[in-house]
């Protein structure tokens, strides 16, 4: 849960579910570009997951899935790559809506 608080969806990659991780990681992205609401909700939704999936791998009800840890730095560095063009993007619209035109 700690690790998808501050990266989105990597706390399904230390599960063990990759696919479910980077799932999270589009959603959120394509929910903060509609508007902030909806990436939090995703992003929320990440924490919840990891955490009741984490506590049901513990209790066994959930076979428990093996993450390696160099998909999982892979991951979090591949997800910093993204959330610095995200923002960059971003900043870049802001700055050429906000910036004055001489015609």
């Amino acid at each position: 849960m700690i690790l998808s608080f501050f990266f989105p969806g990597a706390g399904q990659v230390y599960n063990g579910e990759t696919g479910k991780g980077i799932g999270l990681l589009i959603g959120s992205l394509i929910g903060y570009c509609i508007f902030i609401v909806p990436g939090v909700i995703v992003w929320l939704y990440g924490l919840y997951d990891a955490y009741t999936v984490a506590q049901k791998m513990i209790k066994g009800e959930i076979l428990f899935k093996s993450s390696s840890t160099g998909a999982l730095i892979g991951y979090i560095i591949a997800e910093i790559i993204i959330a610095i063009i995200f923002f960059v993007v971003i900043a870049a619209f802001i700055f050429a809506l906000s910036s004055p035109h001489y015609y």
